[in-house]
């Protein structure tokens, strides 16, 4: 089963702070037979033998060594990491950690070995990986399911996920002389004894040469038909705008807009919200299905689709 790119990620963020306190080494009992006595004399071998060999001693003794089941595991599951990693710099982290276990060799018994690690007091910083070690060697997925398997948890926040996304899907299609900012940082709310306080932070900020545009995205879902609620928008959420607009916007001009997931609920653009101050809020549906913003010819944000519309009409 394909993984994804984050189980690389994580399996790589949890083996670094393992290495920088140590592997753990164990002993490993070794068979041979030397010109030289090491270890302790096999005397039922060394008396079978025959008499041209006699010169060769047969013993057996122990080496400190990392080559343990425990590292054997995080061995395979880097080398599968290091194969199937797209980011560089996840690549490159497995790398530099798959030369440190150069001297142990990949599981090739993974079950049997996951079965018999150790959970003792000298192992116990091993735990945070031996999860992330399973995800990647076992073909199971961190879903809600029952059964009798017993993994992790991922919780993702989600408002991050979805400002990210539309901010990616943002440089994607804005027109090209459109810069897109996330997290500007630029304006502060107030001065105080002659200094800046209370920074404002919108999502998004898109400049052209004569014109910004402000958006702000909120997981949350709307009811385009509840007018009598407002729409299940928050007033702290349009004070926040207004904020933002006042600071950024009344200089050069432009739109906010307030961006949520679109759902059966809240299909369409709201009506646009006067502000006062030529402050003019949008409240915008993004279709996560098709990776489509609704509105953006309301809030007159240039698209290059858009764009390439007009273009044609111009043309035909």
């Amino acid at each position: 089963m394909c993984q994804p790119p984050w189980f690389g990620w994580a399996l790589s963020r949890r083996a670094e702070p393992l290495v920088k306190r140590g592997v753990r080494f164990d002993y490993t009992r070794v068979q041979g037979s030397e010109p030289f006595l090491c270890g302790r004399l096999d005397l039922a071998r060394q008396l079978r033998k025959a008499p041209s060999r006699l010169h060769q001693f047969e013993s057996h003794h122990d080496v400190f060594v990392p080559d343990r089941l425990e590292n054997r595991l995080q061995r395979r599951a880097l080398d599968q990491v290091a194969l199937s990693a797209t980011s560089p710099p996840n690549w490159r982290l497995a790398q530099e950690l798959r030369s440190l276990f150069r001297a142990v060799p990949p599981s090739d018994n993974v079950q049997g070995d996951f079965r018999a690690w150790r959970n003792e007091r000298l192992m116990a910083h091993y735990g945070a990986v031996r999860p992330w070690c399973e995800l990647v060697l076992h073909p199971r997925m961190p879903y809600s399911l029952v059964g009798q398997w017993h993994g992790i948890s991922l919780l993702f926040p989600m408002e991050k996920l979805f400002e990210r996304f539309v901010a990616g899907w943002l440089n994607q299609n804005v027109a090209s002389d459109v810069k897109v900012r996330t997290q500007a940082a630029t304006e502060y709310l107030c001065f105080h004894q002659g200094e800046r306080i209370f920074r404002l932070e919108p999502d998004i900020l898109l400049e052209s040469a004569t014109r910004r545009w402000v958006l702000d995205t909120k997981w949350k879902r709307l009811d385009g038909a509840d007018r009598a609620n407002n729409y299940g928008l928050s007033q702290a959420d349009i004070y926040q705008l207004f904020a933002y607009g006042m600071k950024y916007l009344r200089k050069a001009g432009g739109d906010l807009a307030l961006v949520f997931p679109r759902t059966r609920r809240f299909q369409e653009p709201l009506p646009p919200f006067d502000l006062g101050h030529n402050l003019v809020l949008h409240v915008l549906p993004f279709d996560l299905f098709r990776e489509e913003l609704d509105g953006f010819i309301q809030a007159s944000i240039p698209l290059r689709s858009h764009l390439r519309a007009h273009q044609r009409a111009v043309a035909a």
